[in-house]
């Protein structure tokens, strides 16, 4: 039972996407308003370490390009 919770509290936190940053790298932008799209969002996330672009912590970077 207690794998169970753990598994099902681990799939709720996890990124909903699944993206191919090939090719992509890590420059200069620092804020949503210039990201381009969720893609992008998601990897200054992950890869470039740009916390500020998930305000709420939910693992959802730029609520206004990849929120529900």
């Amino acid at each position: 039972m207690k794998n169970l919770l753990f598994i099902t509290i681990f799939m709720v936190g996890a990124n909903a996407y699944t993206f191919d940053y090939s090719g992509m790298k890590c420059e200069t932008k620092k804020y949503c308003k210039e990201m381009t799209s969720c893609k992008e969002a998601y990897f200054y996330l992950e890869k470039c370490g740009v916390y500020r672009l998930d305000r709420d912590k939910d693992g959802i970077p730029c609520e206004k390009i990849c929120g529900n």
